[in-house]
């Protein structure tokens, strides 16, 4: 290794050690590494360590990704978390200690983005009329296990409101149900490791506690497995840089994988496309807002570090007319519990 690179390692090792002790998550600093790291492969093969990283060598890295089919949208998230990688390693702050002069991804340089709706999922809204729909335990796969476990991921999404890798990370042992007893007084779920590596219970209303119940009495998921096992996995083969991992036993699903099940059960539902997993939050904080919850309370719930990211979904707020609306649906969600509740003391 020449000094340049010896330079480079060490402060990627330095920056993203910091990563985490701020407290993001070990996905997000993964995240963050192997996108310097497809950076730092691209000058090894192309320009060399004989320099310090240039604004040529980002150009040069940009035009390779575009060039091979990668997404303007892809590009750009590649290329800001290499900028704040090397506002890092530039920080005149750090002085005679600082890894590189400069900082070489120049915001100029960043693609064109098309801000489509599929870009912006919580700019789409759900009408009244498609949410009551939602909670409608009306079955229309063909399949009746993957029906429930469908419904009770998107019934948990839209109440609960968590996010999609706190829901894919959920275990069995996570989801506590009222048993009267000790602390197990209320319905609530445990999110172990939230953005930022944080902590909080999520109190569960009855229409989410009838479809995981319904879920579990499904017998999709597999009942050899234990309480420490991933409640919503799969044992579809997924990919691993490209290739096919192969039949797997149960395992956590992918954020695609996700993705593509609500949108397809949304679209099935209701009739309308795009709405994939994370627009489910954002509908069900709007709901909240709509039916008078406080952005304050709200924001303990979504587990926002800040009630100004909450506020956000302030702009959202319909008239007072048709926040009437609203009330229906939750008089609808609360009808649907109770008919889930027969149908469970039925099974």
């Amino acid at each position: 290794m020449n000094n340049y690179e010896v330079i480079f390692d060490t402060a990627v090792r330095d920056y993203l050690s910091e990563l985490s002790h701020k407290g993001q998550s070990s996905r997000t600093v993964k995240a963050y590494g192997s996108a310097i790291g497809y950076f730092r492969k691209h000058k090894s093969e192309n320009s060399g360590w004989e320099s310090a990283p240039s604004l040529t060598d980002v150009r040069s890295w940009r035009d390779s990704l575009l060039d091979k089919g990668t997404s303007a949208g892809t590009v750009c998230y590649y290329l800001g978390v290499l900028r704040v990688f090397f506002e890092f390693a530039s920080d005149i702050e750090l002085g005679e200690d600082r890894y590189f002069e400069s900082n070489p991804v120049l915001k100029k340089i960043f693609p064109k983005t098309k801000k489509s709706e599929e870009q912006k999922p919580y700019d789409k809204i759900l009408t009244p009329e498609d949410i009551m729909k939602l909670w409608a335990n009306e079955r229309v796969h063909r399949t009746d296990f993957l029906w429930a476990r469908n419904y009770a991921i998107v019934t948990l999404l839209l109440d609960a409101k968590i996010r999609n890798a706190e829901l894919l990370d959920l275990r069995l042992c996570d989801i506590h149900f009222a048993s009267g007893e000790g602390d197990d007084i209320y319905n609530y779920l445990i999110v172990n490791n939230g953005k930022g590596n944080k902590y909080r219970e999520v109190d569960l209303t009855d229409i989410s506690v009838t479809a995981l119940k319904l879920y579990l009495k499904s017998g999709y998921r597999p009942a050899e497995l234990s309480d420490d096992d991933y409640l919503f996995g799969t044992t579809a083969e997924h990919k691993f840089g490209g290739k096919n991992s192969g039949a797997e036993e149960w395992h956590r699903g992918t954020g695609s994988w996700l993705s593509a099940l609500v949108e397809r059960h949304v679209r099935q539902v209701t009739g309308k496309s795009g709405f994939r997993s994370h627009s489910m939050r954002h509908n069900g904080a709007i709901i909240e807002l709509n039916n008078g919850v406080s952005a304050e309370a709200l924001q303990a719930e979504l587990g926002h570090s800040s009630v100004a990211t909450t506020q956000l979904y302030s702009g959202k707020l319909q008239s007072k007319r048709n926040r009437r609306s609203m009330k229906e649906v939750m008089e609808v969600r609360d009808e649907w519990a109770e008919k889930n509740k027969r149908i469970l003391e039925g099974a």
